[in-house]
């Protein structure tokens, strides 16, 4: 019987799985991974609110910026956790980067756009901007 081939599950399932699953090892030692911060976008009171979740990121290591409709979360995470106790010694570092882009509607005021963080946790407001209703005209009807 030509062209049996076997098949595998794990190895379909592997094709899946990102290369570089352990990420990359930092100059100091510590292991670098790209991940991406839970989101939740709302829309409230004539504005949009987006909730990002950064626990253990640092403020001065994020950045919140606006380009071409869409907003733009960007950032490093950078964790050093030690432990000694009674003959033994436990070390662990978490390095990482993340960016997320999420598109903002064209009701959008870009110039009122501010983000501030408390307890971890990122919130972005979105002022819509203001709805005028169109004018109404009248427009006559040509005969003949």
């Amino acid at each position: 019987m030509p062209g049996l081939i076997k098949w595998s599950p794990f190895d379909e399932l592997a094709s899946f799985w990102p290369r570089d699953l352990f990420g990359r090892v930092a100059p100091n030692g510590g292991v670098t991974v790209e991940w991406s911060p839970r989101c939740d976008v709302t829309e409230k009171d004539g504005e949009i609110v987006v909730h990002a979740e950064l626990p253990g990121v640092d403020p001065k290591d994020m950045e919140v910026s606006i380009r071409d409709g869409d907003l733009y979360l960007r950032g490093e995470k950078r964790t050093e956790k030690k432990e000694e106790g009674k003959g033994r010694k436990y070390s662990e570092r978490f390095f990482g980067s993340f960016e997320r882009t999420i598109a903002i509607p064209a009701n959008v005021d870009e110039t009122k756009i501010e983000a501030k963080l408390k307890d971890g946790v990122l919130e972005v407001h979105m002022p819509k901007l203001a709805v005028t209703a169109p004018a109404s005209k009248k427009i006559e009807i040509a005969v003949g």
